[in-house]
């Protein structure tokens, strides 16, 4: 991921966060989020998606990663827009996949040094984005009746398992791609353990042990002391005989919780939301106790150590967007309080916040699709 620019904000005052009774807004809102939604795609269709099917990210030089390229099919099925589904698709397959629909994509595609013509920079692929990719496959064939979809991610999710998916240990796990299979320690991205798509593969493709890889990702990321879940780090490692996680090799800074890590409250959120994933609640909870921050400063750091320390004076819009669905599993009015606070306030021609930042305008709107419905598992368009 190409990492936003950061600019200190002023932080929200507790009265513009109270601005509307709880049971005003908890009335209002979830009526007028799916408008907002379906508007806000066709202004990132607009802005960001060309009409070939390339995602563009404006900060990152204009690049085009498996990972927009992801997000775009994610939101063009939830969104219910087969013709935008299809061009991005077709455009992946050609650019990033060679050609080949079962090929785990290329993660970076841009201006080549020293070349006239744009291609592929980085052939390496990013399992998120080869993951959610299948994911989106899987519920396009259900959503359009299309079964055509869903053979593409069988063949994807094959290359998934054979590239991407190790023994660590006692536990499965989800590698980063397919360099990190000969680490040791293991290098590991929480956020790229996707268990709630896990179960759809699960029912697509019986041949993998895709239930063993959500076991592994609880117990991974389960608080080895026995006390209280801890936000989870951008990176952790793991001792490739053991199992156990071991300090990060090289930088403190990748132990922390920042514009990695925060999608963990999206999956976390989802698994609750839409299977009732009980191991999940705990590895929530330091995500709810962030509503204290919020509550007393109005506003949350983009960066925090584990236990929620900030380490940098900037909010991010699009953590606020993967709180959404995470404050909801709260049972009050603390989701549609931060709506109403932070997000709405940003909507833009484009989005929302700063037009440059293609990651958050994502975070942003898969946070509200989650949190009102608009966004939901295969079986859920049966």
């Amino acid at each position: 991921m190409v990492q936003p620019v950061r600019r200190p904000v002023a932080p929200l005052a507790l009265a513009t966060l109270l601005g509307l009774g709880a049971a005003d807004a908890a009335a209002a809102v979830p009526a007028s989020v799916p408008a907002t939604l379906a508007a806000s795609w066709a202004d990132y269709r607009r802005v960001y998606l060309r009409h070939s099917g390339r995602v563009v990210d404006p900060r990152g030089g204009r690049i085009s990663t498996s990972e927009g390229q992801a997000y775009g099919l994610l939101r063009a099925v939830w969104a219910d827009d087969r013709p935008a589904f299809d061009r991005l698709l077709r455009w992946t397959r050609i650019h990033l996949q060679d050609g080949d629909a079962h090929a785990l994509p290329a993660w970076k595609w841009g201006r080549r040094k020293g070349r006239i013509f744009r291609g592929v920079v980085d052939p390496q692929p990013a399992a998120d984005a080869d993951q959610l990719m299948a994911y989106a496959l899987l519920i396009a064939a259900v959503r359009w009746e299309a079964p055509a979809y869903r053979r593409q991610a069988r063949g994807l999710l094959d290359r998934i398992w054979a590239a991407e998916v190790q023994q660590v240990g006692p536990h499965l796990v989800v590698l980063p791609g397919p360099w990190a299979a000969e680490m040791d320690p293991v290098q590991l991205n929480p956020s790229y353990g996707l268990p709630f798509a896990w179960r759809a593969f699960a029912a697509a493709d019986p041949d993998h042990d895709w239930a063993g890889l959500i076991d592994g990702f609880y117990a991974v990321l389960a608080p080895a002391d026995g006390t209280g879940a801890a936000l989870p780090p951008d990176w952790l490692w793991l001792d490739r005989a053991s199992g156990q996680p071991v300090p990060p090799p090289d930088t403190p800074a990748h132990a922390l919780h920042g514009f990695e890590a925060f999608r963990v409250a999206w999956t976390l959120a989802a698994e609750l939301q839409w299977h009732g994933e009980t191991r999940a609640r705990p590895l929530l909870a330091p995500y709810l106790a962030l509503h204290e921050r919020w509550t007393l400063h109005g506003w949350i750091p983009a960066v925090m150590t584990a236990d929620g320390t900030p380490t940098v004076d900037y909010p991010y819009l699009g953590l606020y967007g993967a709180l959404l669905p995470a404050w909801e599993q709260a049972g009050d009015d603390r989701a549609t309080a931060l709506y109403r606070a932070a997000i709405a306030p940003a909507r833009t021609a484009w989005g929302w916040g700063e037009k440059a930042d293609y990651y958050s305008q994502n975070w942003t709107w898969l946070g509200l699709a989650l949190w009102c419905g608009a966004a939901r598992p295969p079986e859920m368009f049966r």
